[in-house]
């Protein structure tokens, strides 16, 4: 993934005050900054739980998209006189800096927007009268380190064609709700990451149950199966469903179609690609198991097809009993 930074600004979002801070003049950027600038788009941008929107055809953003290029701060001004607007009418919505970088993400010109929660920290002072003292004080408006995340953030092509989102669910007019995407954007939201794969490993366990009872192939199996086909070779390529559909049903007609026909109707068409990231590479090495009787056991996928490490025995009354061999005590 390459990014090249052009501009960036910085707004304060604090509904204690009537109105936001908003920056008349561009961020300066050292070294330091600009590694921190990279940092939480790069982190924002390959997460799990950034959704893959479009815009709807009234959103006033598409306008203002427009102009980004050639008058970014009034564009980010914008924007976030709108984003102020909605954290008033819904106090629940923390207060934050938010954080607008007009930049080139795999040459694509988009803007940027990360909304950056305030945090709390704890800063030392020194004071001199007497005697040397320190003290130590609660800074309650921090914001997240390098090595943190955006809670909430925006990319947008100039031309309006790329749309990604990752929201929070607030309380918003009495119930849990998010509003980046509706209510700031104005987009349609589709699957996040982690959504799609979930979508696609429930859609497989249907399938099982569908066509062979407790006899085919349930969850641990399935997550064994993509990361086989999937995630054995560094940088391989974004699978789509249809070759998720190969590699699990293999050339049994039936199961494929009901397969395609899940997802179709949860609006994963076949060409729609699912990435599977590093977060669900590492949920996926390990299965956990549990039973009735609250027992838990996580199974490592690289031996969950090993009959010398585990074995599964189908009960008659339609349960399973897992043996677990070769136990050092």
């Amino acid at each position: 993934m390459e990014i090249t930074i052009h501009s960036a600004i910085l707004h304060v979002l604090d509904t204690t005050s009537d109105q936001p801070i908003l920056a008349d003049l561009l961020l300066e950027q050292d070294e330091e900054s600009a590694r921190y600038l990279t940092a939480h788009l790069q982190r924002a941008f390959c997460s799990e739980e950034a959704r893959d929107c479009r815009f709807d055809e009234t959103s006033s953003i598409l306008q203002v998209l427009q102009t980004a290029e050639q008058d970014f701060i009034s564009a980010s001004r914008q924007i976030a006189q709108k984003w102020f607007e909605l954290m008033q009418q819904w106090p629940a919505i923390p207060n934050a800096d938010a954080l607008f970088v007009l930049a080139e993400i795999d040459n694509v010109p988009c803007i940027a927007g990360l909304k950056l929660n305030y945090k709390a920290a704890w800063l030392h002072i020194s004071e001199h009268s007497s005697g040397i003292v320190n003290r130590l004080v609660r800074q309650p408006a921090a914001l997240p380190g390098t090595s943190g995340k955006a809670d909430e953030a925006f990319f947008a092509a100039l031309d309006g064609s790329i749309c990604r989102v990752i929201e929070k669910k607030y309380d918003i007019d009495g119930k849990k709700s998010s509003y980046l995407c509706r209510h700031l954007l104005r987009a349609i939201s589709g699957y996040s990451p982690k959504e799609k794969l979930e979508v696609v490993k429930s859609a497989a366990v249907e399938v099982n149950q569908q066509f062979y009872g407790s006899l085919g192939m349930d969850e641990p199996s399935v997550a064994a199966t993509l990361l086989e086909t999937f995630c054995e070779e560094k940088d391989a390529p974004i699978p789509t469903v249809s070759e998720i559909c190969e590699a699990l049903y293999g050339e049994v007609p039936h199961a494929k179609e009901a397969f395609t026909r899940i997802l179709e109707e949860k609006e994963l068409a076949p060409t729609e690609s699912v990435a599977i990231v590093p977060a669900a590479v590492r949920r996926m090495e390990k299965q956990k198991l549990k039973a009735f009787s609250g027992v838990e056991v996580k199974v490592p996928v690289e031996v969950y097809k090993d009959p010398s490490a585990i074995e599964f025995i189908k009960n008659e009354d339609g349960t399973t009993s897992l043996l677990i061999k070769n136990i050092l005590v």
